[in-house]
């Protein structure tokens, strides 16, 4: 078992996740958001019926933000590092020294997008 070599020349007892394995993660995430995305927007729309077309809108991007980026960082923050497709496959993110990640990893991932691999 070859484990993560850092920078520093430590070997760490960590194996990199396969393809099969964070496709999967991805897919249970993307389903996860996309279903918590659309009941939020039947919500909001319902809620909104009354208010007029900017208000609507301003309040579907900032939904859009919330559940697409607010959420995984709020996820990976408070679970270090592991999503619900994550957890179900066993796997998680860490940083290069293996420790968890903090707030500021996942909020640099989600900025990024990243938080999908």
């Amino acid at each position: 078992m070859s484990g993560l070599v850092t920078g520093d020349a430590v070997v760490l007892g960590l194996q990199p996740a396969r393809l099969p394995s964070r496709a999967l993660a991805v897919l249970i995430d993307l389903v996860v958001v996309w279903a918590a995305y659309l009941l939020i927007t039947l919500g909001l729309t319902l809620a909104t019926a009354s208010l007029d077309e900017a208000a609507v809108m301003a309040v579907s991007v900032s939904s859009f933000l919330l559940v697409l980026v607010g959420a995984p960082i709020a996820v990976e923050t408070l679970s270090h590092g592991r999503s619900l497709g994550k957890l179900a496959c066993g796997l998680r993110v860490v940083r290069d020294d293996g420790g968890p990640i903090r707030f500021r990893h996942a909020l640099v991932r989600g900025a990024m997008g990243s938080w999908r691999s």
